[in-house]
């Protein structure tokens, strides 16, 4: 596993579905842009990436 910050790796795919989710939002539903659903899910997925990283790294460094 490569040995980047779990804060990037979690920011950088928070950014990416919060990019993702209004794209699709935008363009499949409505013309109205869900902020705040956008902005929940990104944060909720930082958490998870987060905790999947800081998971992974502590079962392959033993």
């Amino acid at each position: 596993m490569d040995k980047k910050s779990p804060f990037f790796t979690a920011i950088t795919a928070s950014i990416l579905y919060f990019i993702i989710f209004i794209l699709l939002k935008y363009f499949l539903q409505m013309r109205a842009i869900d902020w705040q659903g956008a902005l929940q899910g990104a944060i909720i997925f930082w958490i998870v990436i987060f905790v999947v990283h800081q998971f992974l790294r502590k079962r392959y460094s033993d």
